[in-house]
This record gives structure tokens, sequence and C-alpha cells, in this order.
């Protein structure tokens, strides 16, 4: 349990424990966890639509639920995606990029970056219709597997750092138990489910490979970028599925 309430003060500013100092393998411990705190993520943003479908802008709507996702997770994920958009394109050697992710300015790449995830997740929002409670569910859960997978497969490429806590203490078993967690909402919404589940798997596993051939490994800052990428990627494959008549919900 203890784990759990780690990754969900981590993850979120849900604060269910008053405890804010932790170990390092505590960090670790708790990335078995995040798919859980990917549900509930999107649960809460469910209740958010929930309140806010009678003003009936689809466009308004997206806009609300893609800034409500970032005060639950308090923008860490989203500072990551920054640092790592200005290190990754900058086209420099590996030791200058990840001197430029460490870098507390954001460039040009970094603004960019933000603006094209929130236009992109707040138009794919804006387009669900009445499937918006699926596509709530999946854009986390499936972004904190995709987390989970770069954690624990992929080499870290700093010496040391918050993100390296995760790795060098997580659960032998950690990706297992969350392929688990994250597929089970396929209870719920069946075959669909399982075409973003394999989907957000294979995007993920190109993305990690194309981060470690730029700057060597992973790091803190690429898990942001990792799961802000996969959850816009999910977003919008859906919609360009549905509304190109692939599959019906």
């Amino acid at each position: 349990m203890k784990s759990f309430l780690v990754g969900l003060q981590f993850l979120t500013r849900l604060r269910l424990d008053t405890q804010t100092e932790w170990k390092d393998e505590d960090f670790g411990k708790s990335v078995t966890w995040f798919p859980v705190i990917g549900w509930i993520i999107g649960l809460l943003l469910c209740g958010v639509f929930f309140l806010i479908r009678p003003l009936g802008s689809p466009l308004l709507i997206g806009f609300i639920l893609v800034i409500s996702e970032l005060f639950i997770t308090g923008a860490l994920l989203l500072d990551g995606l920054m640092d790592s958009a200005d290190g990754l394109f900058s086209g420099r050697s590996k030791e200058r990029s990840l001197e430029i992710m460490k870098d507390s300015h954001v460039g040009a790449f970094g603004v960019l970056s933000v603006l094209l995830i929130v236009l992109l997740k707040t138009f794919a929002l804006a387009s669900a219709d009445t499937a918006l409670y699926f596509v709530l569910i999946a854009m986390p859960t499936l972004g904190r597997l995709n987390l989970v997978i770069s954690i624990c497969e992929y080499p870290y490429a700093r010496p040391y750092g918050i993100g390296k806590s995760f790795s060098a203490y997580r659960s032998k078993n950690a990706v297992f138990y969350a392929f688990f967690t994250a597929i089970l909402p396929a209870v719920c919404f069946g075959l669909d489910y399982i075409i973003l589940f394999s989907a957000a798997i294979l995007f993920g596993l190109y993305l990690n490979s194309w981060i470690v051939e730029k700057i060597g490994g992973t790091t803190g800052d690429t898990y942001g970028f990792i799961t802000e990428i996969t959850e816009a990627f999910i977003a919008f494959l859906f919609v360009l599925l549905v509304k190109g008549g692939a599959w019906h919900i």
C-alpha cells in the first residue's frame, strides 16, 4: 500500500498520506502501480466530463479536460516533455542534448511541443463525441503503461537522478503487473480497447528506441515525454479510426 501512495503522490496532486520524504526504494516499488494510477486519473477526468457536458461545446469541453488533467497531475510529465523536446530535437551530440535537457530554461522546441500536445489532445477529445469516457480512461492508463516499459526495459542515460531511483529499485515483475492492470479496462470496453492497447505498446517501443538512439538511454524527462506523446497518440488514433469508420463504439 505504501508503494501505491508514493506513486499516487508523485504522479498526481492527490495526497492520501502526510509523509513528504521517501526513500529511493519506495519510488522504485511504486512503478508497478502506475497504470492503476492512470485509471484513477481517467476516472477523475470522467467525473469532470460528466459535470461539464451541459456546456455543449466540444472544443471547450476538450480544452477543459486537457487542463483538468494538467491540474490533477501537477503538469510534472509535461515539464519532462518540454525539457526532452529541447534536447532531443536540438541536433546536438548525446552529451550536449543531455545538458540541454537538464537546463531549467525552456527553449523553442519545448514551447512548441506543449502547444502541439495541448492542441492535439483538445481537438481529438472534441471529436470523440459520446465515446469520451472510453478515451479518458485509455489515455492516462496506456500512457503510464508505456512509462513503466520505458523505466524497466531501457537503460538510464545518467549516472544519477530521481528517474534512476525508479529504474534501479523497480520490481522485477513490474512490467508483468503493469500489463495486467493496464489491460483490465478491456473487460468494459472490449476489442476496441485491446486495439488501442496494442497500438500504444508498439508506438512506445518505437519511441523509446528512438530516444535511446539519440541520447544513449532514457531519463526522468523522457519518461514525461513518452507518457505525454503516448496520450496524444491514443486520442488521435481513436478519433482517426472512428471517423474513418474502421470500427464503431
